[in-house]
């Protein structure tokens, strides 16, 4: 167990002891405090501190993830570092312009800092509306595809599985149905749980404040401390309710009604089983279908795929890492839910058809019933020089143990080959070691330099980004923090695009190569892979060992030329 997390509970009930003016029982304990932690939505709360956690926590620092640890402090990308760098060479080189397909869920074309920045279909925009001018298949597709059409969520596939199985008649004993079925069970009891205490812990806030409006006392739990310990009675209990929700779980109001109203949307469709045929209108069967879906890029669920997309290419200072290269959107994941496999490979062939050099993907799932169609493209790209950047997801597993998709191997007379394009990313924070000075919110739960919800491994993972707390562009504008190896994966394709943009010579291969040859190491470093157990060595964790670094990519190009 993490020594730091052991220490919570202590920590909270001293801050409490001497900030607050609480009764105490017998044992010297804030009696609101003991009573929360006897609480079922504690309970709750600890069982799945990483996803609720990591969906209500968003606070301020600095804009990290292209900061350099020599020179700022910070283990990020070393872009601004490299960008100087550049500058200062005479002549200064100037980058091709590369085009990276994002697969992802809606974009926002508009945003100030990206709306310059999106890959433009010349054909299609100065070409009659309603005629694919270009004879590729899709119709008006100015910026991209929308291969999931008019829906915005679609179920998770263990749910589309466990559907398939019962139609045919597979027995419950069958292996595989056991498996799906347990996959299931666990989704669904993770989705009601969380719900449940995202709508006690609403109820309990919105009760405490309605007594407290009673008397036009404050219900900000930095105001209400203020006065708490002049309070009595019903009006004591309830700043205590506000106190201790805010101590204990660190959500405000906004957050935790943010929350519930994201898990009822899960619960509405995660576990859905109307067939995606009828929301998307394809023929799911055929999985080489074209033109199914439409143009609309927008449509819904922007918030995924305008954050993603503003880690490679914002037109923003530290926040972009290729601000030169342009984006062209394919839509293929849901806002919830599972993508599905014809909408991942056919995007990944598109993407290859229409001139992309990177194609992004910050998804995936553990169940994957035509992996073999994926594969297929995936080799496909691998054929055409097209890199694959991909997410390891962000269940704190080692993937090596429990594969995840999309594949991230295949199998060629029983031995196990990976993919010369395919580049597969951990998430990484701030810091080699925790320190309080960096870190004096805890965001990182006292976790060192691996996020401690990454996904990881010896055999799969290639490299880790940067992926805690990455500030990209949001819907509507502006800007937002955001965590997960869906950060992650963007840093590394926009470090990629940096790198073909300045040897656009290189192909997936070659750029695969350099970037992991060249990551920065750390020798001897141990970080805690789970709660329980040992701290293992950082460099054991991906194939490469390290963190991915431009300055040294550079470096690295530049001496194999």
């Amino acid at each position: 167990m993490n020594p730091f997390k052991k220490m919570i509970p202590f920590l909270i009930v001293l801050i409490t002891i001497t900030f607050f003016s609480f009764d105490l029982n017998s044992n010297s304990v804030p009696v609101p405090y003991q009573k929360f932690i006897n609480s079922p939505e504690y309970t709750i709360y600890t069982k799945y501190f990483k996803q609720i956690y990591f969906f209500i926590h968003r606070n301020d620092i600095p804009d990290w993830a292209q900061l350099s640890p020599e020179k700022d402090g910070y283990e990020g990308t070393s872009t601004l570092e490299f960008y100087e760098y550049i500058k200062s060479l005479e002549p200064s080189p100037r980058p091709d312009t590369i085009i990276v397909a994002v697969m992802d869920t809606g974009f926002d074309i508009d945003h100030p800092d990206l709306k310059d920045n999106f890959w433009i279909n010349k054909s299609e925009s100065e070409g009659k509306e309603g005629v694919d001018d270009d004879g590729n298949g899709y119709v008006d597709d100015t910026h991209g595809w929308n291969f999931l059409g008019k829906a915005t969520n679609l179920n998770l596939e263990a749910t589309r599985e466990l559907q398939r199985l019962k139609h045919e008649n597979v027995p419950v004993s069958d292996k595989y149905y056991k498996k799906v079925l347990e996959e299931y069970n666990s989704k669904y009891d993770e989705t009601k749980s969380i719900l449940k205490f995202a709508k006690e812990t609403t109820r309990q806030l919105a009760d405490a404040e309605k007594v407290l409006e009673k008397k036009n006392y404050p219900t900000d739990p930095n105001k209400l401390k203020e006065i708490s310990s002049t309070l009595k009675d019903e009006y004591k209990d309830a700043a205590n309710t506000i106190l201790m929700i805010k101590m204990l779980y660190d959500i405000d109001k906004k957050g935790v009604e943010e929350l519930k109203k994201d898990y009822e949307v899960k619960m509405n469709v995660l576990f859905d089983t109307t067939s995606t045929a009828t929301l998307i209108g394809d023929d799911p069967q055929d999985l080489t279908q074209k033109n199914y879906g439409d143009n609309d890029i927008r449509t819904k669920g922007e918030l995924h795929g305008t954050h993603v997309a503003g880690i490679i290419a914002a037109n923003k200072k530290g926040i972009g890492q290729a601000p030169f290269a342009k984006i062209m959107c394919l839509r293929v994941v849901p806002d919830e839910g599972d993508e599905r496999d014809k909408d991942v490979a056919n995007g990944i062939r598109y993407a290859v058809d229409n001139g992309a050099s990177i194609i992004n993907l910050s998804a995936g799932k553990y169940f994957s019933p035509n992996s073999d169609y994926v594969t297929e493209a995936i080799k496909y790209a691998e054929s055409k020089g097209v890199l694959f950047v991909v997410a390891s997801g962000n269940e704190g597993l080692d993937i090596g143990e429990k594969n995840n998709y999309p594949p991230k191997y295949y199998l060629e007379n029983g031995k196990m080959k990976y993919f010369s394009n395919m580049i597969v990313v951990g998430a990484s924070t701030w810091m080699k070691l925790w320190n309080a000075d960096k870190d004096p919110d805890n965001l990182v739960s006292g976790n060192d330099l691996m996020a401690s919800f990454s996904n990881y491994s010896g055999k799969l993972v290639d490299l880790f980004a940067p992926g805690v707390e990455i500030n990209s562009t949001v819907p509507g504008g502006g800007y937002k923090s955001e965590s997960g190896t869906s950060m992650a994966a963007p840093e590394a394709s926009g470090v990629a695009a940096i790198l073909k943009g300045f040897f656009p010579e290189l192909k997936a291969a070659d750029i695969k190569i350099i970037l992991v040859n060249s990551v920065r190491k750390y020798e001897g470093l141990k970080v805690q892979v789970k709660e329980e157990g040992d701290k293992v060595l950082f460099s054991s964790l991906s194939k490469s060992g390290g963190v991915i670094d431009i300055m040294r990519a550079y470096k690295y190009a530049m001496e194999n030329k």
